[in-house]
């Protein structure tokens, strides 16, 4: 019960220390809305790696942002070609996502260079997507960098609480 309560008191300040974070950085930002969710994940799905392997994940994010960017304008370039829909899903974005995301896996083969963070690629994806879902943009430069700087800001401090984390609750 010790431990669980250690953990949980842990969890729990750390959990409200990104609250208070993100309410600054939005403040600083000028950005509608809390972005603390970004960190949240990140935070959850590095749960128990290794230092190198969340050092890793910041390239992952990066790339994994670039490469929702491509699948996006794939396509809509495929979407030119040929604007046939199945069961209302644009054939062009499914045909765009699986290309990509099976590309994506070489990036394993590229250990010497810190890309190989999978996880942080797919991680890096998902929050685009969720980033643009909420209605973020990538329509211009500006927009563009916006949300890769919330999604590598709010990584870092997800891929920090669950280090911090980890290394309180070992003792």
């Amino acid at each position: 019960m010790k431990a669980l309560t250690k953990k949980a008191l842990t969890i729990s300040i750390i959990a409200g220390m990104l609250v208070l974070i993100d309410g600054v950085i939005v403040n600083l930002m000028g950005l509608n809305g809390s972005f603390v969710w970004v960190s949240f994940i990140s935070w959850t799905v590095f749960f128990g790696v290794s230092l190198i392997e969340r050092i890793k994940a910041v390239p992952g994010y990066i790339i994994g942002f670039l490469l929702a960017i491509l699948i996006i304008n794939f396509g809509t370039f495929l979407n030119g070609l040929f604007a046939i829909k199945i069961l209302g899903v644009a054939l062009s974005s499914i045909l765009a996502t699986a290309i990509v995301n099976f590309f994506c896996m070489y990036f394993e083969k590229l250990k010497r260079v810190y890309l190989d963070s999978i996880s942080g690629i797919f991680v890096g994806i998902a929050l685009t997507f969720s980033g643009l879902g909420i209605g973020l943009t990538t329509d211009t430069l500006d927009s563009s960098m916006t949300m890769l700087s919330i999604i590598v800001i709010y990584g870092i401090l997800g891929l920090l609480s669950g280090y911090i984390t980890m290394k309180i609750t070992s003792k």
